[in-house]
């Protein structure tokens, strides 16, 4: 069984690289042609250093569809794994492999799991995608596609982001890709419980200090809203005194997710329990996407064990019939997936919420697994 379960894997291994090649080289393609003009002005700009269009808009092209492809196994590993498994069991059933099988006395089930068994370590691999790879390309995942001249995406603004404290930050500028994350132009205003301004904190630019868990103002003063009691007293207690370091819960990650909803699907794991923390109570939306990460690999193994009944045949039937209704089945039931996971977090509780897809498509796996004759 070891010499058949190793040919099956490499059959299987074989069709989902081709798969995936193909799904890859038929997006980018089809991507590439509906924004070439976008890439062909960032690859001008890039010209500038490289000193070649051509070189240009090639490095453009890679640095963005580089990382989207990270991306886009992570979201289809498990639909393409299903249609590699299509494709090995129909040319085994084709083979006459599958009739072989079943009279020698193995049955439908156990030839299908070296399919089963690789199909899962391709998932899995999907893992270590999201919490080692991507997270290093978030700066440039975030980018718009018109700003693919960058490395990273363009400087932002931050509106009045409230922290835990119920103070109010405000900055020009917001550089979060660099090794220590920056703001220019930074204003931020202390209020007390009733929401009244006690304080008024400026500073030209500010650093992020994780260990200390705040900003490092450079040129900050802070003014403060009381009057002095005196108002013929000198410079020094009017009220303005130098400001140096501001405590908060607004880290970087913390503002950009803000500024982008889709920036801590991007993010790891260890990340995403610090945005957690700093965002409660409303880590309702993490915690779904933590637990998404792993639901969204049952939901993939689930597809792939919901398209097995429509190969697992030992008699001459139709492949393409069979082929084209495993492939809505299991279209369906994937696309059924991605939705459920899209369901937001104050509808259901957020765990809940990402688990949702395997409550349901468990039970329909398991009665498909059902009518496979061994």
């Amino acid at each position: 069984m070891r010499t058949l379960d190793r040919y099956i894997i490499r059959q299987f291994l074989i069709n989902f690289a081709i798969l995936l090649l193909v799904f890859l080289c038929l997006f980018v393609l089809i991507d590439l042609i509906v924004d070439l003009d976008e890439f062909v002005e960032a690859g001008r700009e890039r010209a500038t250093r490289t000193g070649n269009l051509f070189t240009g808009i090639l490095v453009t092209v890679g640095d963005y569809y580089g990382p989207v492809s990270l991306m886009l196994y992570v979201f289809f590993s498990g639909l393409i794994a299903a249609a590699a498994m299509g494709f090995t069991l129909t040319s085994l059933g084709r083979s006459g492999e599958l009739v072989a099988m079943a009279t020698s006395g193995i049955s439908m089930g156990r030839a299908a799991m070296p399919v089963i068994v690789a199909g899962c370590l391709l998932n899995v691999l999907t893992l270590p995608c999201q919490e080692l790879l991507i997270p290093q390309f978030a700066h440039k995942l975030a980018r718009s596609k018109n700003h693919l001249q960058y490395d990273t995406a363009p400087q932002l603004q931050v509106h009045y982001a409230i922290d835990r404290r119920r103070s109010l930050l405000s900055a020009a500028e917001f550089d979060p890709y660099r090794d220590q994350a920056m703001l220019k132009g930074v204003t931020i205003l202390t209020r007390d419980e009733r929401g009244m301004v006690q304080r008024r904190i400026t500073a030209e630019q500010a650093f992020w200090d994780a260990g200390r868990g705040g900003w490092e103002l450079i040129g900050g003063y802070a003014i403060s809203a009381k009057p002095p009691e005196d108002p013929f007293a000198g410079p020094g207690t009017r009220g303005v005194e130098p400001e140096e370091f501001y405590q908060t819960t607004l880290t970087p990650s913390v503002l950009l997710s803000r500024r982008a909803t889709n920036y801590p699907v991007l993010l790891s794991s260890v990340q995403l329990r610090e945005l957690s923390q700093n965002l409660a109570p409303e880590d309702g939306p993490i915690r779904k996407i933590m637990h998404s990460r792993f639901s969204l690999m049952v939901v993939n193994m689930l597809v792939l064990v919901i398209g097995l009944p429509f190969f697992l045949v030992t008699d001459s039937g139709n492949p393409l019939r069979d082929g084209a209704k495993a492939a809505g089945v299991c279209i369906g039931a994937w696309g059924f997936g991605l939705v459920l996971l899209q369901v937001t977090a104050t509808q259901f509780n957020p765990v809940m919420a990402a688990w949702l897809p395997v409550v349901i498509l468990l039970p329909a796996s398991a009665a498909l697994l059902q009518t496979i004759r061994s």
